[in-house]
């Protein structure tokens, strides 16, 4: 599937739209699609850099170096118009579109579907409400309030379709070992930063967010309502570029945080404006006050509150209230409130609405392409059935079969090596082989197997496209690839061969040769 995602992020727009997008491009290229953006994207070099890293969850590899470069997909120039993003979804062979975008109008499924595109939008309620071929609206509540029926087919609506990045999901992991360590030990935390830093500190520890550009000016009210307070706390405020903040004693100043879950996975309290920041925070599970900053948050911001999962604070004009200041002073200093508000969060996000919203938009397309997704330990008895079954150490360099502890420590082996890629490949009936990249000087060496009871669908060169699109993903066009192929197996030639491998030398003394080629 080639994906197109069209959002907007700066300082008057704020960058909620972006890093909603950001999750559902981290989980279509993963699955090995095809992802482009369109839109106005400057400055986003900390949420590009966030995506880069490792994730614990899914395993899937660094990309190199961090920045512009690392954003994951293709970008486009930004469609202003129905017409413009037509001509887009033309010109790149565009399979979905998915708008983040409040201001394009209701004619874009009308526009689009004429020529094959899928469209799905965003909508927070009303605000951007549009009629789609699949809609989401991430809100809490927003499952239970009437929508006109305008035709949209499939509604994904509440926080189950939340898209999240990946790394909220290992923040969200991160903070329950150190809350479950701190449980078994029965010790408190000796500060900042401390490994029980999930647990209450003393002084707490508060984080301070109003959005990417903190576009409604607010940060300067937030922190005056907290240092009125007069409860000391050790407070970190994330000040977008460019901008300057005076602060009290005990209060910090930090640039925007490439992982700004994991940031506050290590905090009491996160102070945030009622935008997408709320469902990451919800999903790692921490204490929230939240500021309505912009009038399409209201119904969000009223629901979260109403439900308690996050104390409210009001809009900008009530920063300096003395209600304000008594619910900060509460959860500055009450260790039980800001607990019971952090489960009733945790609750409300598993962190997989990246995962399903693209199911949706692959089931929309009648996409059948097969999907990738990094190994992990539950598919041991299976990896291992394949990988034992007769016809697939016929051909292996390695043909006698292993026992199950065998090939567990070796798949665990595996799932902890930087230089392999292990993936496991499925359609829409479920696995149907896997692919493997070793990485060593040459490039990286590819292995395949294709699932026995699904051999003779003519899949195993679709396997091979599949886990090209991943490799290429991780590491960019230009990476050289090879596979070793036994000179009686003409089956393997022939695939490789179709695939643009060409033989680099002759066979081996076991009757093994190379073939290379550069993906492109």
């Amino acid at each position: 599937m080639r994906l197109l995602l069209r959002c907007d992020a700066g300082p008057a727009t704020g960058v909620g739209h972006a890093v909603r997008c950001a999750a559902l491009a981290e989980a279509a290229i993963e699955a090995g699609h095809d992802v482009f953006w369109s839109g106005r994207l400057d400055g986003l070099d900390w949420l590009w850099t966030g995506l880069s890293r490792t994730d614990r969850d899914t395993g899937t590899p660094p990309h190199p170096g961090a920045g512009e470069a690392d954003r994951p997909g293709t970008l486009l120039p930004p469609a202003d118009s129905a017409d413009e993003l037509v001509a887009l979804c033309r010109e790149h062979r565009i399979d979905a579109a998915h708008v983040d975008h409040y201001l394009l109008g209701p004619e874009l499924r009308d526009a689009l579907n004429p020529h094959g595109v899928v469209l799905s939008t965003v909508e927070d309620f009303h605000t951007g409400r549009r009629p789609a071929d699949v809609v989401v609206d991430p809100n809490l509540g927003a499952d239970a309030v009437p929508r006109p029926d305008d035709g949209s087919p499939v509604l994904l609506r509440g926080p189950r379709f939340a898209p999240l990045r990946r790394s909220v999901r290992r923040a969200r992991t991160t903070r329950e070992d150190r809350l479950s360590g701190r449980r078994d030990s029965g010790t408190a935390s000796t500060g900042p930063g401390s490994a029980g830093a999930a647990g209450p500190t003393d002084p707490p520890r508060v984080l301070v967010v109003m959005g990417g550009t903190d576009a409604a000016g607010l940060l300067g009210r937030v922190v005056s309502a907290l240092a009125a307070t007069g409860v000391p706390a050790d407070v970190d405020v994330v000040v977008p570029p460019g901008r300057e903040l005076a602060v009290p004693d005990g209060f910090r100043t930090v640039p925007p945080l490439p992982d700004l879950p994991g940031a506050a996975a290590d905090v009491d309290l996160v102070v945030s404006a009622a935008g997408t920041t709320v469902w990451e925070l919800c999903c790692v599970g921490v204490a929230m006050a939240l500021v309505r900053v912009a009038d399409n948050q209201t119904e969000g911001y009223r629901a979260v509150t109403a439900s308690g999962v996050a104390a409210g604070l009001g809009s900008a004009d009530d920063l300096s209230h003395p209600d304000t200041t008594a619910t900060l002073r509460h959860l500055l200093t009450d260790p039980d409130a800001r607990a019971a508000l952090a489960a009733r969060a945790r609750d409300v996000v598993d962190g997989r609405g990246a995962d399903r919203i693209l199911d949706a938009l692959r089931t929309a397309t009648g996409d059948r392409s097969l999907s990738t997704r990094p190994a992990t330990s539950d598919d041991a008895e299976l990896l291992l059935a394949w990988r034992n079954d007769p016809e697939t150490r016929r051909w292996s360099r390695t043909p006698s079969p292993v026992t199950a502890v065998e090939h567990r420590a070796w798949l665990e082996r595996s799932l902890a090596d930087g230089d392999r890629m292990l993936l496991v490949v499925s359609d829409a009936d479920g696995p149907v082989g896997t692919v493997r990249w070793d990485h060593d000087p040459d490039g990286w060496e590819v292995s395949i197997t294709v699932a026995p009871q699904r051999r003779g669908s003519g899949l195993a060169g679709p396997l091979l496209a599949a886990g090209e699109r991943a490799l290429r993903a991780s590491t960019g066009a230009g990476t050289p690839v090879t596979a070793v192929v036994h000179r009686d197996n003409t089956a393997s030639a022939r695939l490789f061969a179709r695939a643009g491998y060409a033989p680099s030398d002759a066979p081996d003394a076991d009757g093994f040769g190379t073939h290379r080629r550069t993906l492109d």
